[in-house]
């Protein structure tokens, strides 16, 4: 794992994840994200947005009871889902670049995942633990709840799941 230096008494973070949805937490984590980005030397920071879209599986959209496929219905709303992603995303990425983030250290992920209704937290969770570890990320910005309503836990779930696997690195949970 990359070492942080430290500069006039602040903490370079050298490598940051932060994991997005369409939630008003989230943009509160790129705002918190770009501020921990430009608090030290310049272009020291790479900052990468991941956001998970969720698919139905396939053994649920095969065929119908019926004889009938449902892989069309199904493709549609992942292709939905995916192009929604991909402009939260830009739109995240703006707002580092108009925060003063140069645009060759943002990298954006947008990692499409099956997953039925009840179980997308733990797909999301899971998926950016994998990016997690994958990346090497010395820190990890994440919203403390999202788009659920429905609330788990005193973290909410995902950031809850993700905390647990954070080992060694620095976990930023931004409140909405």
């Amino acid at each position: 794992m990359p070492t942080a230096e430290l500069v006039f008494g602040k903490e370079v973070f050298v490598n940051l994840l932060v994991a997005i949805d369409d939630s008003e937490t989230a943009r509160k984590s790129v705002a918190f994200a770009a501020r921990l980005a430009s608090g030290g030397s310049a272009g020291a920071a790479r900052i990468t947005l991941l956001h998970v879209v969720e698919c139905l599986p396939e053994y649920i959209t095969r065929q119908s009871s019926k004889g009938g496929s449902y892989e069309l219905v199904a493709r549609e709303w992942a292709d939905s889902n995916r192009k929604a992603g991909e402009t939260l995303l830009a739109s995240h990425r703006s707002a580092l670049i108009a925060a003063g983030i140069p645009a060759d250290r943002i990298q954006i992920k947008c990692l499409q995942k099956d997953a039925l209704p009840e179980a997308a937290r733990v797909v999301a969770a899971l998926a950016i633990i994998g990016e997690m570890k994958q990346g090497n990320y010395d820190t990890i910005v994440i919203g403390r709840r999202g788009t659920s309503a429905r609330v788990e836990s005193f973290l909410g779930g995902v950031a809850e799941k993700v905390a647990r696997e954070a080992h060694g690195r620095t976990l930023c949970i931004v409140d909405a």
